[in-house]
């Protein structure tokens, strides 16, 4: 379609202020206004006249550019910012009086404050806001919660509610009717239990997204449990349980069922417990069957990554698990329960192991549980010379005699920083003592088909000389 002679003027009006909107939406929504009205007498009546273009109202604006924005809204649906902003040029208090006074035009509503107190009274005298999608409230200084849950909307429901969102504030969530939530985001609410989470669950059969962080309510519910009939989310994509108790993670895992998930994450801790009794229960195993079609997920690599002290993770098919663990042990205990979940197909699942920073043993760490098998190995750029020189030392003696879990005898790809010239002489010396020895240093063969070189400096001629020793393995510099 081309430009009318008339310039952008003679398109048509619905046409302009969908462009007028997006020019707003692209930054500051009062700037934006400002520059498009400063253009020509007839933008300046395009912009006023148009409701649409003054529904987004923030506390930035100082009060009477918001009573100004509220009466050129003209009754359509209105979405309300107060940051937590040194530049907010109205308090909390005035903002909410402003806009409460439109309460029925509402349909989102973004709160963030330093404290709980200055909510808590600004939220107090608000009615039922019928229209209200979005809602999210925000404190961000824990210390300063009040000990008192806030009832909302004065008791009333929320019945349009779609996407809640509540930090570190006490919020009493029964009177709000939740019933048709899309997005559920819980972080450090303390007033929220167990119970209470699994029957808003229940009766959000259309949620797409569940994000609950660090809750301290939501925790085992023992005999409870057993009497729950397992809770349908058909349409839910995106589970995030972080830092909670172990008993309520596995609690509320054990009482839902998500076929068409796409990602899963699991941070928690597992230090000094079982971690299959504690957490990874054969309750659980659900979350790694879908209906999704084979195509759509992701790649069936199982990747093991050990990235500090006591801390590693495992990302298998969309489900990342991030976990505090005490020693190598419990990572093979997380593996087993991993294989024995996804069943026969996990001997055809290859796993990638990744050596970061560590103080545990190599080896040890690579003796994932059959029928397992470690076909990738990366040695990232923070492992230390030590687990550096400690790997090529396994890599290049076989053991004897010949045992069938040894990790390296289906290894087909290795990736590895290189430094210093004296890492890259390590390397060298390791394969040439692991392809160029003798026949009884050859029992368990390592398969390599790719190496992939990290780091400076890229000495010439090096990756000929690797190829030289491995024949017909891909060796290439990475990006």
């Amino acid at each position: 379609m081309s430009i009318p002679r008339a310039g952008l003027n003679g398109l048509p009006l619905e046409l302009i202020y969908e462009i007028f909107w997006l020019v707003i939406n692209s930054g500051k929504h009062r700037k934006e206004r400002c520059r498009l009205m400063l253009v020509c007498r007839q933008w300046q009546e395009d912009v006023e006249g148009s409701a649409l273009l003054w529904t987004t109202i923030s506390a930035r604006d100082g009060l009477p550019y918001m009573r100004r924005a509220l009466e050129n809204s003209r009754r359509a649906m209105i979405d309300l910012y107060f940051p937590l902003s040194r530049s907010s040029a109205a308090n909390l208090k005035a903002f909410m009086a402003e806009a409460g006074a439109h309460i029925p035009q509402w349909r989102s509503l973004r709160l963030s404050s330093p404290s709980g107190g200055p909510l808590e009274h600004a939220l107090a005298p608000l009615t039922q806001a019928p229209n209200l999608e979005v809602l999210t409230i925000c404190v961000r200084h824990a210390g300063s919660i009040s000990a008192n849950p806030i009832t909302l909307f004065g008791g009333a429901p929320a019945p349009s509610l779609k996407d809640l969102t509540l930090y570190q504030i006490p919020v009493t969530v029964e009177p709000l009717g939740l019933s048709g939530l899309v997005s559920l985001n819980l972080q450090r609410v303390p007033t929220i239990s167990t119970p209470q989470l699994l029957e808003i669950l229940r009766d959000s059969p259309g949620l797409e997204r569940l994000r609950l962080i660090s809750n301290p309510s939501l925790v085992a519910i023992g005999s409870q449990a057993s009497t729950i009939q397992p809770i349908e989310l058909p349409k839910l994509v995106s589970l995030s349980l972080k830092q909670m108790e172990n008993g309520g993670t596995n609690c509320i895992l054990s009482n839902i069922r998500i076929p068409n998930r796409r990602r899963v994450s699991i941070h928690a801790n597992v230090r000094r417990v079982n971690p299959r009794s504690a957490l990874f229960t054969s309750a659980i195993t659900h979350i790694f069957h879908t209906t999704i079609p084979t195509a759509d997920v992701s790649p069936s690599a199982i990747t093991v990554e050990r990235y500090d002290v006591d801390r590693f993770s495992i990302k298998f098919r969309g489900i990342e698990l991030a976990l505090v663990v005490n020693g190598e042990d419990r990572v093979q205990d997380i593996l087993g329960w991993l294989a024995d979940s996804v069943g026969p197909e996990a001997a055809e699942c290859p796993v990638h192991l990744i050596h970061g920073w560590s103080t545990w043993d190599p080896v040890r760490l690579a003796a994932v549980p059959p029928p397992l098998v470690i076909k990738h190995l990366t040695i990232s750029d923070s492992a230390s010379d030590l687990l550096r020189e400690a790997l090529y030392v396994v890599m290049t003696r076989a053991p004897d005699p010949p045992s069938s879990d040894w990790f390296l005898p289906q290894m087909e790809s290795f990736s590895v920083g290189l430094g210093t010239t004296g890492s890259q002489k390590q390397l060298i010396s390791m394969l040439k003592n692991r392809y160029e020895g003798g026949e009884t240093e050859l029992r368990c063969p390592m398969n390599l088909r790719s190496v992939e070189l990290r780091g400076k400096p890229r000495t010439e001629g090096l990756v000929e000389e690797i190829r030289g020793i491995l024949g017909e393995a891909n060796v290439f510099w990475a990006d």
